[in-house]
């Protein structure tokens, strides 16, 4: 007698569910390490459990969090983008520039920010998809050659100033005086991001493309597109973080955001995203972002040395990457959303 087999519907639904759920359990190990360094901080500091004080704290860091968001699309995408923290020195100085610290001259000065950022990430993406240089090569050289042309423009000294309006927007809380506006902005530029990924036709096969490019392209496919696409976003996200940043430091700097670069890799990586491409989830990024922020500042709080700072966040990158590759080598094969 022949074995009776499950139909072949049947068997591929059972194969979503796992891979769905092996997904879910690498974003759920990363919100839970984010938890619990919520309740350490909570712990070490007094007053560490007031919702007002951790939403202040996340909204101080909007920055990274917007700049992950980018980071995240190119990883998923099958790339790297080392290019973000000079494209956010990049949209400080220019935006400064052009606001000449007056407050009529906020629309201008962000517009020519995201302009530039735009402009940086789609020579990335045209470098890597059409030249087919290799996405860390060629990031790190643009962002060395954006890197050279803002201190050839400024002379070490950025011009300009941040205007007043954009500087208050800083302290700026909405939603009845509870979230800061930063927060808010950060918060609406991952959903945004999100309805692109998971809502439309253009994320369904950006998410084929990242996970299986020879594959995606064989079924007609524009992959160069896609790529392209995820690093001008990349580019446009570093942008609006630059601002922000700008913004929170009361005054341009050709500097301020250098250590960005590897903190949005971090981020996404804690988060559960894959270098391979194609695996990962957007609210990741998120996890990784607070998980970077609570463990910085429960450091700081204990007045840790920075050089041992680095150290423990070294180990606990580590030990996320080994966690997140346990996991989804356990569900090998899948794309996730």
């Amino acid at each position: 007698m022949s074995a009776v087999t499950a139909p072949p519907e049947r068997s591929e639904r059972r194969g979503a569910l796992r891979r769905r759920l092996l997904r879910s359990r690498e974003l759920l190990v990363s919100y839970a390490l984010a938890l619990a360094l919520l309740a350490a901080f909570a712990v070490a500091t007094p007053g560490g459990w007031e919702p007002q004080r951790i939403l202040t704290i996340l909204g101080q860091n909007a920055q990274l969090g917007i700049a992950a968001i980018g980071q995240t699309v190119v990883l998923l995408s099958g790339g790297l983008d080392l290019s973000i923290g000079p494209v956010m020195n990049l949209a400080s100085v220019t935006s400064s520039a052009q606001m000449r610290g007056q407050d009529g001259n906020i629309v201008q000065g962000i517009a020519v920010a995201l302009a530039a950022g735009g402009l940086v990430g789609l020579v990335n993406g045209l470098l890597v998809a059409r030249a087919k240089i290799p996405p860390l090569l060629a990031t790190l050289a643009v962002g060395t050659i954006v890197q050279g042309g803002y201190y050839v423009y400024t002379e070490g000294q950025p011009k300009g100033g941040v205007a007043p309006g954009l500087q208050s927007a800083a302290d700026a809380k909405v939603f009845g005086s509870i979230l800061p506006w930063w927060l808010v902005l950060w918060l609406a530029v991952w959903a945004v991001v999100a309805f692109l990924l998971y809502r439309t036709t253009w994320g369904r096969r950006f998410y084929a493309a990242g996970a299986s490019p020879r594959a995606s392209w064989l079924s007609g496919v524009a992959v160069s597109r896609y790529v392209v696409g995820a690093y001008v976003l990349s580019g446009i996200c570093a942008a609006i973080a630059g601002v922000a940043l700008t913004a929170y430091t009361g005054s341009p700097s050709v500097s301020g955001a250098d250590s960005y670069t590897l903190q949005t890799v971090a981020a996404a990586v804690i988060g559960g995203v894959a270098f391979s491409g194609g695996i990962g989830r957007l609210a990741g990024a998120f996890a990784g972002v607070a998980v970077l922020v609570f463990l910085t500042t429960i450091l700081e709080t204990l007045n840790v040395d920075s050089a041992v700072q680095y150290v423990v966040q070294g180990a606990v990158l580590i030990g996320m990457m080994l966690v997140n590759r346990r996991l989804s080598g356990r569900g090998s094969g899948s794309a996730g959303r």
